[in-house]
């Protein structure tokens, strides 16, 4: 409990700080189809598309491929690279590469109560320069009695070797199944640039669909 009241604080706290920042709300969506290939790996293909501005004007679009492996019921590990399309605050557009490796981990503190932790390697650019980050991502999760509903609170930073923690994400999450094969998630996310010249809180609401082979 201590530590789900922590990440409440946290996601509070970073709500409050935003007063001293440039503010912005957007809207992420993003479909994803994931795929067995061998009994223990999976392959996901993902399409994402994230509107900025007040969500009046494109902010990013990518397309991703991951191949996920299970070590065991608590540790798996993945690699995966995106293309993205990238608009700044002047329509100009930009198109990076990232190529990212994950180490997952995953147990309960009760029948009821699990977590999780996702350390991602990544390097991210274009022709000219590419950057290395650390990203460290936790996750509270719950199983709410006599209802599919799955609630979750996560928070993640972003670690650069030159600047340390250069952003922040904090997420509220609930998920449905649909059905056997096609789930549904809602999120409302806070996000905090540090390090960087008119730093911006983004307040962003994401929707997703994931659907199995």
């Amino acid at each position: 409990m201590r530590i789900i009241q922590n990440s409440i604080f946290l996601l509070l706290f970073c709500s409050l700080s935003a007063f001293a920042q440039e503010n912005d709300f957007q809207t992420w969506y993003g479909l994803s189809v994931n795929k067995k290939i061998v009994k223990k790996a999976t392959v996901t293909l993902k399409s994402g598309l994230r509107l900025r501005e007040n969500s009046s004007l494109y902010s990013k679009q990518f397309f991703d491929v991951k191949i996920k492996r299970k070590y065991n019921k608590r540790i798996s590990y993945a690699v995966g690279y995106r293309y993205a399309t990238n608009w700044d605050k002047k329509l100009q557009i930009s198109n990076k590469h990232r190529i990212y490796a994950d180490v997952n981990y995953k147990n309960k503190f009760s029948k009821r109560v699990g977590f999780s932790v996702r350390n991602r390697w990544q390097t991210q650019g274009d022709e000219f320069a590419y950057k290395m980050t650390l990203r460290q991502k936790f996750v509270l999760d719950y199983n709410i009695r006599k209802t599919k509903l799955a609630p979750s609170i996560a928070t993640e930073y972003f670690l650069n070797l030159e600047h340390g923690i250069n952003k922040l994400r904090s997420t509220i999450a609930l998920g449905y199944p649909l059905n056997k094969k096609l789930d549904f998630d809602l999120a409302y996310r806070i996000q905090n640039e540090f390090y960087v010249n008119n730093p911006e809180t983004l307040f962003i609401f994401e929707g997703k669909l994931s659907y199995k082979l």
